[in-house]
């Protein structure tokens, strides 16, 4: 039946078929204090929460005044909305106070009043905005950030809090605004990979819940308050706890093109490795160079101090400059230079070869440990350096090393001790035990594995032997983890010796502690595995890349008018230390590598440094990981949730919405129809009566006119006289056969059910 023409509506009558009411009424929520203040409270409290985890990029002393700013920007937005002011008005206002706030938090001595900008002030910005970009290229996270760094966090702050008010209140795309925030949040965990941060997430996904939810009310106060508001905000908010907490950090990143904060490693000179090797993505943090036999190991840091909870770095008087003393020892010594060049490293150490004599060739400000050969630097960054290291390589052979510190007879913890000499590298703390000594587990292991050695070095081999081959260790990153014993303090250490399997820091710190259990002065360092080969060759060099998970720790002893000497008892990792024999001077006996007292290892890939476990000899191939599985099929599943979102939230207002049809609602019936208008690809204007609407429909879409009559008659009844429900069914009839007419099954139902244009689109109102 074609549907007839009404009688002219009142005002009334009017404000009821149309909620929007007047025009100027639809393009802004509600003044009232429940939509507006709602809304201010729902932005400040979100763009707070997605700003929390930067907190993990630079040391959070900030964020006081970003919050400030935030509500004093949004405050006074709402206060000039609330005085009547014209939406652009109010715009205007938030900006001003953004720029007022902005101009306190920098400080700048041309400001006026010390709050207002100034000519002078605008025109120093680009130099302030330089030195932010020089902090967050060479700064390592987190980042203690100067004035100028703070001023530009703050002012971001105000500014997004800005703008994601102005997506949600005037623009009314509450989705897109959640994106955005969702994005801010992740960008942290993405640039400095580390656990989740979950206290912030939940603030988050509750702050977006409320966000969504307010708008929806503010926007069809008293008509979509209750179940679908809250189903679409639910929804909305497993989003955010996929993308934002799950996914993120377990996005695996491109090839880095920047330092600083972006996809860079550090080092910091601890044996906190754990969290480094298991990165779940490796970049190259430095290019090497040298003209020895082999790649060397470089070192970072040593330890001596040992608590029994922790290794502390050593911290020797720094020298003037970057010439190193001579080696205190005589003996034959072969020189080395060592080019490197640091690509993607931050952090305040410089990787080193030992023992090195000279450094030359780097910017800043550096200072040398004359105690144990490293570099170290107050306020430099590593990134972007190119150096050179001269290093005198001793000629150790293995007689020397047998000929002192014989095994004694007595306390099991003098059996190889040594007076205290006045080599000025030797370091007294390196004999020292936590207070109550060590285990006797500990002294057993370490009497079963040097067994019957005669002599210092003789204990040292075994121990390194045992380790790596006799007492049926195995390398893990995973173990450690599921094991609860993540450290390297004494606990850690009893752990390791029951399992027998554990990671390069297990084996490191354990062989120390065992050494000096026996009375050998033993330490910790903390460096990088020589690398790979890349094939590249400069001045007939081969040049070597080593990436960031080739990290490592391993253990050095001292021997008495020897020096320390490095070994290597990590399973799996490069070649153990074996001594040349001085009886066949110029070649390399069976059991020595190399005629050095440095461990001489092969050039180990990543995978083989710290993705699978190796047992006995180094690995052959990459070993399955199930970690690597379940981390795709979660990427997997979380992508599939993603794009399945905006189709699940439209499924549920649909059939929400269908149902309250059925009861009779025909203002729920109605908004369908409009919104299945908009999913069609039309436009809705809603300043039209409901008959134009369905003549328009009929006339330009070709939707029969007997389909969309229960429709115009139940609204126009529900505007001028109680509810009819039993219209439910005819209504809940007419819509399936509107979503037949305009969204015929295939292509266009399929492409309107994954993207639906009425999550993001809204009818229009055009002033008549």
């Amino acid at each position: 039946m074609p549907v007839a023409e009404a009688p002219p509506a009142t005002r009334e009558s009017l404000q009821r078929l149309c909620p929007a009411g007047r025009p100027d009424e639809r393009r802004t929520p509600p003044r009232g204090v429940r939509g507006d203040l709602e809304l201010t409270l729902g932005v400040a409290a979100a763009t707070i929460a997605a700003m929390l985890p930067i907190g993990r990029l630079v040391e959070p002393g900030w964020m006081p005044g970003a919050v400030a700013t935030i509500l004093v920007v949004l405050f006074a937005g709402y206060l000039l909305r609330r005085m009547g002011l014209p939406g652009i008005v109010a715009a205007v206002g938030e900006l001003l106070v953004w720029a007022v706030c902005a101009t306190l938090a920098l400080g700048h001595d041309d400001a006026l009043l010390g709050f207002l900008p100034t000519l002078d002030l605008l025109q120093d910005l680009p130099r302030v905005l330089d030195l932010v970009g020089v902090e967050v290229v060479e700064g390592v996270a987190p980042i203690d950030p100067s004035r100028e760094f703070a001023f530009v966090l703050i002012a971001a702050g105000g500014f997004l809090a800005f703008c994601i008010g102005h997506v949600v209140r005037d623009v009314r795309l509450p989705l897109l605004a959640a994106v955005v925030l969702i994005t801010v949040f992740a960008i942290p965990q993405l640039a400095v990979p580390g656990d989740p941060d979950f206290v912030a997430a939940v603030f988050l996904i509750a702050a977006i819940l409320w966000l969504v939810r307010a708008e929806i009310r503010a926007r069809r106060p008293g008509m979509e308050a209750g179940p679908v508001a809250s189903t679409w905000a639910g929804i909305l908010g497993v989003g955010s706890v996929v993308a934002a907490l799950i996914l993120s950090p377990m996005v695996p990143l491109a090839a880095p093109t920047g330092g600083g904060v972006g996809r860079t490693s550090t080092i910091s000179a601890t044996l906190d490795l754990g969290d480094d090797l298991r990165r779940p993505a490796d970049v190259e943090v430095l290019r090497l160079r040298t003209d020895a036999p082999s790649p060397p190991y470089l070192r970072v840091a040593t330890l001596t101090r040992f608590d029994g909870i922790t290794w502390a770095p050593d911290e020797g008087t720094p020298l003037s400059d970057l010439a190193f003393p001579p080696l205190a020892r005589g003996g034959e010594v072969t020189e080395r230079t060592t080019s490197v060049e640091i690509t993607r490293l931050t952090g305040s150490y410089l990787p080193v070869p030992y023992p090195a004599t000279a450094v030359e060739g780097v910017q800043g400000q550096w200072t040398a440990d004359g105690l144990n050969r490293t570099v170290r630097s107050a306020s430099a960054s590593a990134l972007g350096q190119r150096y050179v290291v001269t290093s005198q390589e001793p000629q150790i052979t293995r007689e020397e090393a047998r000929a002192v510190m014989p095994r004694r007879d007595g306390p099991i913890d003098a059996m190889f001790a040594i007076p205290p000499g006045d080599d000025p590298e030797f370091h007294p703390g390196s004999t020292v035990l936590p207070e109550g000594g060590v285990d006797e587990d500990i002294r057993a292991a370490a009497l079963e594995a040097i067994g019957d050695a005669t002599t210092a070095y003789d204990a040292l081999i075994a121990m390194q032997s045992w380790f790596r081959l006799d007492g049926g260790f195995s390398y893990s990153l995973d173990a450690p983890v599921e094991e609860g014993f993540d450290g390297s303090g004494m606990d850690a250490i009893d752990r390791f010796l029951d399992v027998r399997s554990g990671y390069c820091v297990h084996f490191a710190s354990t062989f120390a502690v065992m050494a000096r259990s026996l009375g050998i002065p033993s330490r910790v360092v903390v460096g990088f595995l020589p690398g790979d080969a890349t094939g590249e060759e400069v001045d007939d060099q081969d040049v070597y890349a080593v990436l960031g998970s080739q990290l490592h720790a391993w253990p050095e002893a001292y021997l008495d008018g020897i020096g320390w000497v490095p070994f290597e008892p990590t399973v799996g990792l490069g070649s153990p230390t074996s001594l040349r024999s001085a009886t066949a001077p110029g070649t390399t006996p069976s059991d020595a590598p190399a005629p050095s007292s440095a461990p001489t290892p092969a050039p180990t890939s990543s995978r083989d440094v710290d993705r699978g476990d190796a047992a006995g000899g180094a690995p052959t191939g990459a070993a399955f990981n199930p970690a690597d599985l379940l981390r795709w099929l979660a990427i997997a599943v979380g992508a599939i949730i993603l794009l399945a979102l905006p189709a699940a939230v439209r499924a549920v207002r649909w059939t929400v919405r269908l149902a309250a049809a059925r009861r009779g609602d025909a203002g729920a019936a109605w908004r369908e129809l409009q919104d299945l208008v908009i999913d069609a690809g039309y436009s809705v204007d809603e300043s039209e009566s409901p008959r134009a609407f369905a003549a328009h429909l009929t006339r330009e879409n070709g939707v029969a006119p007997d389909i969309l009559d229960p429709l115009v008659r139940a609204i126009e009844r529900a505007s001028f006289a109680p509810p009819d429900g039993s219209a439910g069914p005819d209504l809940a009839r007419s819509l399936t056969r509107v979503r037949h007419a305009l969204l015929p099954a295939g292509r266009e139902r399929l492409r309107a059910s994954l993207l639906p244009r009425s999550l993001a689109v809204r009818p229009r109102v055009t002033s008549r």
